[in-house]
């Protein structure tokens, strides 16, 4: 398996709908099986740019506080 480096915005983003709707949710939203999310996230496989799109939609509609974007905040 060739394994690529996992881009850190498109794991950050896929971890933070994770968290807001549950990862089965998110795979509904996305019309993506779990695997490829989990493949998008970890660097297995490339995440089509048109479900990147999506996934951006998705977190806009959601409007999380940008202190959750950054894993350093204390607060």
């Amino acid at each position: 398996m060739n394994r690529m480096p996992a881009s850190p915005l498109i794991s950050r983003a896929l971890q933070v709908g994770e968290q807001y709707l549950g990862m089965d949710e998110l795979c509904r939203r996305l019309r993506a099986t779990k695997e490829s999310v989990l493949a998008w996230r970890t660097g297995m496989a490339t995440m089509p740019q048109y479900k990147f799109l999506q996934l951006v939609d998705i977190l806009t509609d959601l409007d999380p506080a940008w202190r959750e974007w950054d894993a350093n905040s204390k607060g």
